[in-house]
């Protein structure tokens, strides 16, 4: 019995017989066995067609399958690219719809090297780097978030020394402080959890962008590579503006927290204390500031087309 992942051969079930295939052509949109396959590579109209095995067919994202070798509209092979509508077009087409184009090409000079050509490279390069920053961004953030649970600690440590030095005048300034510090904490710390959750989101899109890629670029015909590379580049572009956008914000800036000194002399009118000797920093505000971050960001140019 067929699996699921089996398929019968289109020229053997038309003649009633019952082959498994082994590849298909997505340029006649049909599936072969050994022997058809044999005969379809020998046929002068079809020798220099792209088959795929069905293994690595069915590898393929759903959109780089479903993409048409012909004019759905008129069912003729596509012999021209038009730049300007940024399609290929069949002889009906032509004459029909782009009689005023002017940058028509055969589509071969399109199709022929698309898995070589520069623009594949450098879209493969920008979605790698998108990983790499996504990648680098999370790390930073995770630990500037875990540094500053260290220096909450740190200066919950100081607030408490204080509150030892001043006893029951600085019980009300210890609470004031633990209070905003909780605040201004809490609300980096959710700004940065946010931005995580974000850049995890926009992580797992690249991730998913690069597994379609690369499944595209190792299996996919080069007409169905040419067809997906502007698509591809589209979305890693707008990935990466967005990511520099983010960047030129200061959104990924590193973040402290910063204490204020407590004027010593308003205390000392106040008490008869020897602060001197117990060598104390008094602290009366707890706030943060926003230093800039300690990474870059890689960002390829735009793929031209």
């Amino acid at each position: 019995m067929a699996t699921s992942q089996q398929h019968i051969c289109d020229i053997c079930m038309n003649q009633h017989i019952t082959e498994y295939a082994i590849v298909r052509c997505p340029e006649c949109e049909e599936n072969f066995c050994e022997k058809c396959k044999t005969h379809h590579e020998c046929a002068k109209a079809t020798k220099n067609h792209e088959v795929i095995s069905i293994e690595h067919f069915l590898k393929l994202p759903k959109f780089v399958q479903d993409i048409n070798f012909s004019c759905p509209e008129h069912e003729e092979s596509f012999v021209f690219y038009c730049d300007e509508h940024e399609k290929p077009c069949c002889a009906y087409c032509l004459h029909n719809a782009h009689t005023r184009c002017r940058n028509l090409s055969p589509l071969h000079t399109f199709t022929k090297n698309a898995k070589e050509s520069s623009s594949l490279v450098d879209l493969e390069t920008t979605i790698s780097d998108l990983m790499e920053n996504l990648t680098n961004i999370i790390e930073d953030r995770s630990e500037n978030l875990q540094d500053l649970v260290e220096q909450k600690t740190r200066f919950k440590m100081k607030i408490r020394t204080t509150k030892e030095a001043f006893n029951t005048y600085l019980d009300e300034l210890e609470a004031d402080l633990l209070d905003k510090l909780e605040k201004t904490f809490i609300e980096k710390e959710l700004q940065i959890q946010n931005m995580l959750k974000d850049i995890e989101l926009r992580k797992s899109k690249i991730s998913e962008m690069k597994k379609n890629f690369t499944i595209t670029k190792s299996v996919a015909s080069q007409f169905q590579t040419f067809m997906v590379m502007r698509e591809f580049t589209h979305l890693a572009n707008t990935a990466e503006t967005d990511l520099q956008r983010l960047f030129d914000s200061g959104s990924f800036n590193w973040i402290e927290i910063l204490g204020t000194p407590a004027d010593i002399q308003s205390l000392k009118d106040n008490f008869s204390f020897r602060e001197n000797r117990l060598g104390l920093t008094l602290l009366k505000n707890v706030d943060m500031r926003s230093l800039k971050h300690n990474f870059k960001v890689n960002v390829q140019r735009q793929c031209p087309f």
